[in-house]
């Protein structure tokens, strides 16, 4: 039976009155940039040249980059596509190379409107791709070793008094005394149990159920848990929001994910444990050595647990000791993961629980796979440790770049506040005049001073209740200050990295292909009448009229009426005799003053014109009763409108698209054959045939 408990519910309780060790949801940040490009194949050089283009190489590096940029194709190795596919898609980027070396022989590139698309571009893509090669990548690798084990830890917990004047050095020493206790070799347990300030904690011993990696838990708690060895204890307090931790770890297993199927052991009337415990016993040795089948038609036969019975016993999932179910978000109780765990794949078991004797079967295993891994990690790194990480890497880069308080300011403008509690205050504005021109902080060209300061806090939304503490200013400064630092880091990305050169010249290459493209194609596709009269006519076979019925109708909601009626019109002869029958008859809302006229009505659009239509009926036909839009109606086809051969003026609606089709097909391969006597190509065949097959 499976207890419904949440993800590592003993982390929480144990921090319950906002005791917080589980990690907050950061705010959502922007998606994760891809820029660089896989590796080529081993044994091909990337600089192998395929082609050129005005003198300007195409590398097998460049291509494989552009091929893979397609989301079909990123994990493709060009070397394994067949030779006819690349030659084509080289083809094609041949003649993308022509017009962008087109544009740059126009000076395109240093247009007013491209140079600020490709900054605005550049502004869009640099924050992203700075905080992901700073902060994510160092970390990934990390928390991906991290991930192949799991841990069993112990955890003391001692309160932390709150307040910003709260003096936390006896809580300190309190934990501090543990741990010299577990070192001293006292049992973790009893000491958990004696010190610990929470009550369930207080019952376990302090132990917790397995963690991995990227759990849930806070960073420093993670961090201390991994950087032990089993039966050690980190040697000094963890600090969690409002507590103090002393860890222990007490096991590390390596993570595998098991799937199991069960049978609950039936108990009959009358029938005491013991009895109950020899037939768990008598299933156990019957199914042990069988197929899986075996134990699936004993659960489906015997299991109280209707859930599991019903497929076999087959618990659903894969399980974690650390994760459990996780996309249910539930876990196994103890005892039954215990056996479970302890089972090799194959074998069968027994666990006794609350629910009873559990025979248990361990199906199959999976250890965990680092490469498949890897995109999980990012996402749970970043929702979990990135705010704290990004927040690290923006104060130590404002130190490197200079950016720094003026301490001496910043304590007046403290004093100055010092009768104010934070901005929602309503005077706490006007207590700092006579200072306002002190500046309180610095970066490269600019300072702050603490009259701008105090406007933004005032002005600006998101500063609504900053308090006027030291740690509280020092959040809003954030709030200024991080854009600047953020702008100054970014400066140098080019020089740093070339992926991301290149993911600036590719969207720069795009806005001036965009460009060159609209001088020399879209900006002479213009619908030319002349040349268009001269394509109707060598086509005007292809465009006819649709089938067109001019119809009256009478309709009905009961269809007795409606033959009752039909047999009447039936013998009318002329258009106006059907009309007034109609006008006297017709149930159709709005119809009985247009006595039933329709008028003419298409095939094409028309769901009473397609209704009559396969009866290919002529004109004088009265045609019904017919069912139609939940009740009957009886139609006269007062003329028929047959197909015939459009117009010019009518046809150009059909084939316009195609004319401009091939308009612009013919002014790109005009434009390209010049490109070509302007910018040498040259295909290095027999590079070609010897690298693909």
């Amino acid at each position: 039976m499976i207890s419904k408990r949440i993800l590592l519910v003993c982390v929480v309780t144990i921090l319950a009155s906002q005791l917080v060790v589980f990690a907050q949801k950061p705010a959502k940040t922007a998606p994760k940039l891809k820029p660089s490009a896989d590796k080529p194949a081993p044994g091909i050089n990337p600089s192998t040249v395929l082609a050129t283009v005005g003198g300007d190489p195409i590398t097998y590096g460049e291509l494989e980059t552009a091929y893979k940029r397609n989301m079909n194709r990123k994990h493709t190795q060009l070397s394994n596509v067949r030779k006819d596919s690349v030659m084509d898609f080289l083809n094609l980027y041949v003649r993308y190379r022509l017009k962008v070396k087109d544009a740059y022989s126009r000076g395109l590139e240093k247009d007013s409107a491209v140079m600020a698309e490709v900054q605005s571009n550049r502004k869009l893509l640099s924050e992203t791709f700075l905080y992901d090669k700073k902060v994510v990548e160092p970390n990934i690798e990390k928390y991906v070793e991290r991930r192949k084990k799991e841990v069993q830890i112990g955890v003391i917990v001692i309160a932390i008094p709150q307040g910003e004047n709260a003096d936390t050095t006896a809580a300190y020493r309190k934990a501090m005394n543990c741990i010299k206790l577990v070192q001293n070799g006292g049992d973790f347990k009893k000491i958990a149990s004696d010190s610990t300030e929470d009550k369930t904690n207080k019952e376990n011993g302090g132990v917790l159920p397995y963690l991995t990696s990227l759990g849930g838990i806070i960073k420093p708690l993670e961090d201390a848990a991994y950087s032990l060895k089993p039966g050690q204890v980190y040697p000094e307090p963890v600090r969690a929001r409002y507590v103090y931790l002393v860890v222990k770890l007490f096991n590390e297993q390596p993570k595998m994910a098991i799937r199991a199927s069960q049978i609950i052991v039936p108990t009959f009337d009358g029938e005491d444990s013991v009895a109950v415990a020899n037939r768990a016993d008598s299933l156990v040795k019957a199914l042990n050595g069988k197929p899986k089948s075996a134990f699936a038609d004993a659960a489906k036969s015997l299991s109280q647990d209707k859930a599991s019975a019903d497929k076999g016993g087959d618990l659903g999932a894969y399980y974690t000791r650390s994760l459990g179910f996780e996309a249910e978000q539930r876990k196994l109780l103890p005892e039954f993961e215990d056996i479970m765990f302890s089972l090799k794949d194959g074998e069968v078991g027994k666990a006794s629980t609350v629910y009873g004797w559990h025979i248990i079967r361990r199906d199959s295993t999976k250890t965990f796979n680092a490469e498949t891994e890897k995109d999980a990690v990012k996402k749970l790194y970043k929702k979990y440790y990135f705010e704290d990480d990004k927040r690290t890497y923006l104060e130590e880069t404002k130190k490197k770049l200079g950016f720094k308080w003026d301490e001496q300011n910043l304590n007046i403008m403290l004093e100055k506040l010092s009768n104010n509690k934070s901005t929602v205050d309503s005077n706490w504005y006007s207590q700092l005049d006579g200072v306002r021109d002190k500046a309180v902080y610095s970066m490269p060209g600019k300072s702050i001073t603490i009259g701008a300061f105090a406007d933004s806090l005032k002005k600006r939304s998101d500063m609504r209740g900053v308090s006027f503490n030291k740690n509280g200013l020092q959040n809003a400064m954030s709030k200024l200050s991080d854009p600047a630092v953020v702008g100054e880091a970014v400066k140098t990305l080019e020089s740093e990295y070339a992926d991301f050169a290149a993911l600036i010249k590719e969207f720069k290459d795009g806005i001036l292909l965009f460009k060159v493209e609209e001088q020399e194609v879209w900006g002479k596709l213009k619908f030319d009448s002349t040349a268009a009269r001269g394509y109707y006519d060598t086509t005007k076979t292809r465009y006819q009229t649709e089938y067109k019925y001019d119809v009256s109708e009478i309709y009905f909601n009961a269809d007795t009426t409606a033959k009752r009626v039909y047999d009447i019109a039936n013998r009318t002869t002329t258009a106006s005799a059907f009309e007034e029958i109609a006008a006297a008859n017709t149930q159709r809302a709005g119809y009985k003053d247009k006595k039933g006229k329709w008028g003419v009505i298409s095939v094409k659009n028309n769901k009473l014109a397609q209704l009559i239509d396969p009866m290919k009926p002529k004109a004088g036909d009265i045609i019904g009763p017919l069912p139609f839009e939940k009740g009957y109606t009886v139609v006269r086809v007062n003329a028929v409108e047959t197909p015939r051969q459009k117009t010019f003026e009518e046809a150009i609606p059909d084939f316009a698209p195609v004319f401009q089709d091939l308009t612009q097909k013919r002014l790109s391969e005009e434009w390209l054959n010049k490109l070509k006597e302007k910018f040498a190509v040259s295909i290095n065949t027999n590079t070609v045939n010897s690298l693909f097959k």
